[in-house]
């Protein structure tokens, strides 16, 4: 057992009769250490800054056009007419921005379930898309790509994924284009995502186009 001085020298007198526990003082790190702790906390501030989705997913299915699409905002929509095989087409759109990134998809109506025709549009919106990109950056890439119908079970498409860079004609900055274009009966297609400025630099945003254009599905 401990000596009696050690207990009494554990305790205090208290105005009440009973022993008080003697508070320690609050702890006290030296400045070595306080930078440090401050450096980690300003770390992970900015890390949960970083962490702040930017990307708020949400499908959207469209009646008019006939297809769903997986979108990183709300959607806004236009319409204008196009030229493919000579005549002039409308050509609905719907599109959300995030920064400097744009996702849309735009669909062509023809005037008819023809396979010529619908070669024709593809490659009428393909050239488009390509001389909207501006000034380009080296050849464009395209490859075959397979693309399921909205409905259950999902039917395969046949179409094609482009891959372009260039650099806008008004101030210069780089473009990044990565488009899938498909046609179905009377209807075309292209699912694209324009990346501008810093974003056509950063690699980082690969997730984020081909969860759009993985998330695109006609109808």
């Amino acid at each position: 057992m401990a000596p009696a001085s050690a207990a009494r020298s554990l305790r205090a007198p208290s105005p009440h009769g009973f022993p008080m526990r003697l508070v320690p003082p609050p702890l006290s790190f030296p400045a070595a250490v306080r930078r440090p702790l401050r450096y980690c906390a300003a770390v992970l501030a900015l890390a949960l800054c970083a962490c702040t989705p930017r990307f708020d997913w949400r499908t959207i299915q469209s009646g008019e056009g006939a297809y769903a699409a997986l979108y990183p905002g709300k959607p806004t929509s236009a319409a204008r007419d196009v030229t493919i095989a000579g005549r002039k087409l409308p050509m609905t759109m719907e599109a959300a921005r995030i920064d400097d990134t744009l996702f849309a998809v735009g669909v062509v109506t023809l005037p008819a379930d023809d396979e010529a025709l619908r070669r024709e549009a593809l490659a009428a919106m393909q050239a488009g898309l390509l001389a909207n990109l501006g000034t380009p950056s080296g050849e464009p890439r395209a490859r075959p790509v397979t693309v399921m119908s909205a409905d259950r079970p999902g039917r395969p498409i046949a179409g094609v994924e482009v891959q372009a860079s260039g650099v806008s004609p008004q101030d210069q900055s780089p473009r990044r284009l990565t488009a899938r274009l498909v046609a179905v009966g009377t209807r075309a297609y292209q699912a694209v995502v324009l990346e501008s400025g810093d974003a056509a630099r950063d690699a980082r945003q690969a997730e984020q186009v081909e969860q759009f254009l993985g998330g695109f599905h006609p109808f």
